[in-house]
């Protein structure tokens, strides 16, 4: 259980390393590319535990995701949890755990999580961007950055994965 904290908090810093160190800025800087390591990580988890331990950490780190980069308190803190029984419900159990199967799912899951964050912020007037300079700017930059980073991540996120389902497993 200890190695999947440390594998969740490791992948939450990420966000905001990525952001610190990485230039996600391409040749023309209009373009953003908003990394999520942690989502990619819980995108991963859902498909090796379908209990109640992927709505747990999708609800503590969502919280905490408000906490240190979001102005919104309670927004992550749902959507986590929202996109997280999505993935438990539907996703998980019709996909194959594989690389390109994950890279879409990651494409979408972003894209949707993206989408929903900027509908509540523009429905709140908090930002003037259009939707089709979200769209163009931010959505699909993002999407394309973020399957990039499943490539990096995949095969270390399944083997820590796959460890921590023999032991669950084994428990049982």
């Amino acid at each position: 259980m200890s190695r999947l904290i440390i594998t969740f908090v490791t992948c939450f810093v990420m966000d905001n390393l990525l952001v610190s160190f990485l230039p996600i800025d391409p040749i023309v800087s209009y373009y953003r590319a908003i990394p999520n390591v942690f989502l990619i990580c819980l995108a991963f988890f859902t498909f090796y535990d379908k209990g109640i331990r992927p709505f747990i950490f999708a609800f503590i780190f969502g919280f905490l995701y408000d906490v240190c980069y979001a102005d919104l308190i309670g927004l992550y803190t749902c959507l986590f949890p929202i996109l997280t029984f999505i993935m438990v419900r539907f996703v998980s159990q019709t996909m194959p755990i594989n690389l390109l199967s994950m890279m879409a799912m990651v494409a979408i899951l972003v894209m949707g999580e993206e989408s929903i964050v900027y509908f509540i912020v523009n429905t709140m007037k908090a930002t003037n961007m259009s939707t089709w300079t979200f769209i163009k700017y931010i959505l699909i930059p993002t999407a394309f950055f973020n399957m990039l980073v499943t490539i990096v991540l995949y095969p270390m996120l399944k083997f820590q994965f796959k460890i921590y389902q023999k032991k669950v497993l084994n428990d049982f």
